[in-house]
């Protein structure tokens, strides 16, 4: 009974964080194109509507599996995740020395306050990738 509660509070804190981070990106993208008219605050909307239609899915998927008396996190999701953790650590390393030589060597326009933005948002890529391969192994 406790799991459940507990897997229901986690599903309800990560509903809302998910919501209120998809709403500032798309405030924020919002508010860059209407100040400066550039294309950049396009993509990003964009991107936050494509953000946002994949985690109403799969926080929908989450919620009827609630529903259904299963847990959030079984054994094969963990050692999923595991993987994918271990796998996206290493190609994430590469990904940043790869980002810093690319940037240096072919004297990219990338802003120094941009770069761990960057950083950042390809490892998540990775991740993503990488529990994605796994959980469709089947291993």
């Amino acid at each position: 009974m406790e799991n459940k509660r507990n897997d229901k509070r986690a599903f309800l804190i990560t509903a809302v964080l998910f919501g209120l981070l998809t709403l500032t990106i798309i405030i924020l993208a919002a508010s860059d194109y209407s100040n400066t008219h550039k294309k950049e605050g396009i993509v990003v909307f964009f991107v936050a509507i494509i953000l946002a239609v994949f985690g109403i899915k799969v926080l929908r998927d989450k919620y009827e599996s609630l529903k259904r008396g299963e847990p959030l996190k079984d054994e094969r999701s963990r050692k999923i995740e595991t993987k994918a953790s271990a796998v996206a650590f290493l190609i994430g390393i590469y990904w940043l020395l790869a980002l810093g030589f690319a940037i240096d060597e072919f004297k990219l326009g990338v802003p120094a306050s941009s770069v761990p933005n960057v950083g950042i948002a390809g490892m998540a890529v990775i991740f993503g990738l990488a529990y994605w391969y796994f959980s469709r192994k089947g291993e």
